[in-house]
């Protein structure tokens, strides 16, 4: 995980300060979160294609910021993984001693190529949400 991803992010990667967006108060990042939310469920329950992959998404019944993804099994997607690759473009998985690597999920799950997907499918990397959190994330704002 790159611990630089966000000038608002305070941790060293390690739990439970990787999971720090799920508290942060960044309007812009909930905004997108959301974005992300409403497309896991706008099959209203059933499963969503992730284009170019095999996988479908689905949404998190707990109210948890996560959503779910299946294959052949069924794993999560935290809030914080997605904000990650959008600052860095990585979401790759790793082992607990790679924490540091930037090219790491904060969760260690690998959420490529499952991330790019779901990008493309809100509207890619230049909407207005994208930007925001960006401009965020870079500390512009």
């Amino acid at each position: 995980m790159d611990i630089r991803f966000c000038r608002r992010y305070t941790g060293d990667g390690h739990p439970p300060s990787n999971r720090f967006c799920r508290g942060c108060d960044s309007a812009a990042c909930e905004a997108l979160w959301q974005k992300v939310v409403s497309l896991s469920r706008s099959q209203e329950g059933s499963p969503v294609p992730l284009a170019g992959t095999r996988a479908v998404m689905l949404p998190n019944p707990s109210g948890k910021p996560i959503v779910h993804l299946r294959i052949n099994c069924r794993w999560g997607l935290p809030k914080e993984d997605f904000l990650h690759f959008i600052a860095t473009g990585y979401s790759r998985m790793g082992r607990k001693e790679e924490r540091q690597d930037p090219r790491v999920s904060p969760s260690l799950t690998r959420q490529e190529p499952y991330v790019q997907a779901i990008v493309k499918a809100i509207g890619g990397f230049s909407i207005p949400e994208v930007v925001r959190v960006q401009n965020v994330q870079n500390g512009l704002r």
